[in-house]
């Protein structure tokens, strides 16, 4: 690792500054984007001058979004040219348009929520081969950050996870700084502090691409604007040269009033719909308030002064004490499917993670909430999800090619909109929304005012939590004002912006720590974030042991070194066959295939493996190694190119060698080198060395995981493919290696299986798939990937093969042996699955 790309990058930005024409850091020319059915981008151009803030702003779906993503390489424009510091990008991708200098702050960010801080920085330098900084603390510092290195980014709050994102953009001093909505989901205080780290990037010299919504803001930061609709520009302003109106009207097409709806005062008389007593959990509470029919009431407070963390209690999320009723009614064993039955709605603010089911249509998000509406005995009847759809789109302006179209697809102001479109075909009777308008255009913000207005009017109580004061002001009836957990004023309607934010900054400023009660994970939460790591090696340690302590009781042979020479001989089959899938499934993908492979590595050996003399060596190793190499790029080609289920690619492939091993060898025959057994027997006293090998194996894929930076690539390719995308990790060669190392792992052991088999069989091998994935199980991997240990697949491939080995010595019946391998490796997920919850709740 070395710093030459940064170096590179401040002398062309100093380069590019002292030119006495300002040559634009950035240039994107005559840009063209189609997608099917639609023109993202028509001949767009663009450009940013060092030390300059120049916004881009237009509504959700007019092309922003594509325009960022063609600048920093993650979409490879149709036509058109980008340069970065006077070099073209080409197409070339994220990776080299990060070496150029360009750096983005996502919106909906480019973090991996599993890992922490510093190993998210790390990462984001790590993939542009730079050495990240070594004094990290005092980096978060310079940029008054309210958490710590060590802090889990899962357990920080929307608003801080915006503000890492931004400074691990700007810790790398870049050429050209992309932020993409960066205040959408900070509170005035935090916004402010933004603002200030924006000013000083563009004093330093960087050219700053800022995207937002709010014009307001964009007044204050931008030297110059450029509005973009449909896909098309529609011109570049100077500061001081444009209107708010004025660009509203050149977003939107047509001149649009920024005016909140027009509502009736709610009756002193109307009936109390939502009430809240002594309600209280990790970060807030008792709290008492109640919300009548028709009455929109606000929360309003600096971030992380408990109001996101009440709203989340009211269903029953964190919530220890306190009860929540409807018109009178407590809801009893409060929870999100109890709060929901008795008529609650709840919406996210972060609507990514929460909100949304990405995979699915848009139809499907918006009708999830539909109920017994949806059809008969708990049926979703496509015609009624259908209909339902089409009147609540048409209502409130969704813009979708299809109702089959994935969610993922749309704006973020019309993803917005299906989610509130769950209360608009629902009756419920108490509407509850997180940041309704977070990073959505006006045109989409008035919609959403109106469906908030129209549902109020309609006798649903609505509580609104919004860090944006003059949203509060304009649309609620009341706002309550939360300040270290609790209420600590009400205000009645009409009312300021200013009013709301002084109501609130002088309670924050009587107390700091207020500020990162939610922002960063308890001491407990820090202590447990590192436990599950450890927790399978532990537990499969002291499993061993017992079984061994167990079993020497019962019987004289278990403890000779005859028998624990035998017993480690029989590991190293399924122990290395462990480790390749190991390896594949923390990168998020998975191999069902190898028990096939190592099937056909030993009629292989089987052909061309009859002795150990020095011509049969240089035949059977390079075509085992072909083998290796061939199983495993037809699975790479399978998945990563042709993007196919793995699971599904694998049963494929299993089949497939599974077939060719019959062909080669239809019945048991041919002789496999005796001496391989001997050689493999070797070792220092009782231990077999290639069981010495296995082990330092073991032990330098675990340091390599957790201790290099391309392991740490590994860990966020499996956990978050995204985001490790957005940072300029090559993600499919990291997913093809795996397979290619699972693989490989596969034929190794099944070289160690035909020197115990000594004969070609074309099936010998399947027995291991199953065992394989108990192993990896019982070693700390999961299906999604990111989580695993080579430690922990060795130890599981060494207890099961312990259980295979004292089981005739205990008097066992094979039959009770698989049951006994099912159910210990249920208490094992299940052991595992309790301490990531530990882990959470003590983040929380």
């Amino acid at each position: 690792m070395n710093n030459n790309n940064r170096d590179t990058s401040v002398r062309t930005r100093e380069k590019l500054t002292q030119d006495s024409d300002r040559t634009p850091a950035l240039v994107m020319r005559n840009v063209t984007k189609t997608y099917p059915g639609v023109r993202a981008l028509d001949a767009v151009s663009f450009d940013v001058l060092p030390g300059e803030v120049h916004a881009l702003v237009g509504e959700n779906g007019s092309g922003k979004s594509t325009l960022i993503k063609s600048a920093s390489g993650v979409v490879v424009p149709d036509q058109g040219t980008v340069i970065i510091g006077g070099e073209e990008l080409g197409g070339r991708g994220v990776r080299q348009a990060r070496m150029l200098g360009l750096m983005v702050a996502y919106q909906d960010t480019s973090l991996i929520a599993n890992m922490t801080v510093e190993q998210n920085i790390a990462l984001s330098f790590h993939s542009i081969g730079e050495a990240p900084p070594e004094n990290l603390t005092g980096l978060l510092a310079k940029y008054d950050l309210p958490f710590k290195p060590s802090d889990s980014v899962v357990a920080l709050g929307p608003g801080a996870r915006q503000l890492l994102e931004v400074a691990k953009a700007m810790c790398h001093n870049p050429l050209v700084l992309m932020l993409d909505e960066p205040t959408a989901a900070l509170d005035m205080r935090y916004a402010e502090h933004l603002e200030g780290l924006v000013r000083q990037s563009r004093k330093d010299g960087a050219a700053i691409v800022y995207v937002s919504h709010r014009l307001h803001e964009v007044r204050r930061l931008a030297d110059r604007i450029t509005v973009i609709r449909d896909g098309i520009g529609q011109g570049t302003f100077d500061s001081g040269e444009w209107e708010v109106d004025d660009i509203v009207e050149l977003m939107v097409g047509a001149p649009t009033a920024l005016e909140f709806p027009e509502r009736k005062r709610v009756d002193s008389a109307a009936a109390e719909r939502l009430r809240v007593t002594g309600l209280s959990g990790p970060g807030y509470g008792p709290i008492d308030f109640s919300v009548r029919a028709g009455e929109i009431v606000g929360v309003a407070g600096a971030e992380g002064n408990g109001q996101r963390a009440a709203l989340r209690g009211m269903i029953g999320i964190g919530q220890t004490g306190g009860s929540v009723s409807i018109d009178g009614k407590n809801i009893s064993r409060l929870s999100p499917p109890s709060a929901l039955d008795a008529g609650i709605s709840f919406q996210s603010g972060d609507r990514a993670a929460e909100s949304v089911f990405l995979p699915l249509s848009v139809m499907s998000n918006a009708t999830t909430q539909l109920g017994s509406d949806a059809g008969p005995f708990g049926l979703a009847l496509p015609g009624r999800l259908r209909s339902s759809f089409e009147d609540v789109k048409a209502s409130l302006g969704i813009v979708t090619v299809s109702p089959y179209q994935p969610i993922g697809g749309l704006s973020g102001g019309n993803a917005q909109k299906s989610v509130l479109a769950r209360a608009a075909m629902k009756q419920v009777k108490v509407l509850m929304v997180d940041e309704p308008t977070q990073g959505v255009d006006a045109k989409a913000r008035l919609d959403i005012y109106r469906l908030l207005a129209n549902a109020a009017e309609s006798g649903v109580a609505v509580v609104v939590n919004s860090s944006d004061s003059s949203e509060l002001a304009g649309l609620c009836d009341r706002v309550v004002v939360m300040s270290k957990g609790a209420v600590i004023e009400e205000i009645s309607c009409p009312t300021t912006e200013s009013a709301i934010v002084s109501s609130f900054v002088g309670a924050v400023d009587v107390d700091e720590e207020v500020s990162s009660l939610p922002i960063g994970p308890s001491w407990l939460g820090r202590l447990l974030a590192k436990a599950p790591a450890y927790v399978p090696v532990t537990m499969l340690l002291v499993l061993l042991a017992l079984v061994s302590i167990y079993t020497g009781t019962q019987s004289d042979v278990f403890w000779t070194p005859q028998n624990w020479a035998n017993l480690m001989l029989l590991t190293l089959p399924l122990a290395f066959v462990a480790l390749g899938q190991q390896y594949t499934m923390i990168s998020g993908s998975l191999d069902i295939s190898v028990g096939s492979t190592m099937s056909l590595t030993v009629v292989i050996a089987s052909l061309v493996l009859p002795d150990l003399s020095v011509g049969t060596l240089i035949v059977a190793i390079p075509l085992l190694l072909l083998t290796a190499l061939a199983v495993g790029g037809l699975n790479a080609l399978l998945i990563e190119k042709l993007k196919i289920n793995p699971i599904v690619a694998t049963v494929a492939t299993m089949a497939i060698i599974a077939g060719l091993a019959i062909v080669l060898r239809p019945t048991p025959e041919g002789v496999i080198a005796p001496q391989l057994y001997d050689l493999f027997a070797l070792g220092v006293g009782f231990v077999p060395t290639a069981f010495i090998v296995l082990v330092l194996v073991a032990l330098a894929g675990e340091w390599w995981l957790y201790r290099r930076a391309a392991g740490l690539a590994l860990r966020a390719t499996g956990f978050d493919i995204e985001s490790s995308r957005r940072v300029g990790q090559p993600v499919a060669r990291v997913r093809t290696i795996g397979l290619l190392v699972c693989a490989f792992g596969a034929v190794v052991a099944g070289v160690f299986l035909a020197s115990q088999t000594g004969i070609g069989s074309n099936s010998v091998g399947s027995g291991y798939t199953l065992t394989c994935f108990a192993a990896v199980f019982l070693g700390g991997a999961v299906l999604t990937g990111g989580r695993g240990s080579f430690i922990g697949a060795m130890l599981g491939a060494l207890f099961l093969s312990l259980l295979n080995n004292v089981t005739p010595l205990l008097n066992i019946p094979d039959s009770s042996r698989q049951a006994i391998y099912g159910f210990i490796l249920l208490i094992a997920v299940g052991t595992y699955a309790y301490a990531q919850r530990g882990r959470r709740r003590a983040e929380a």
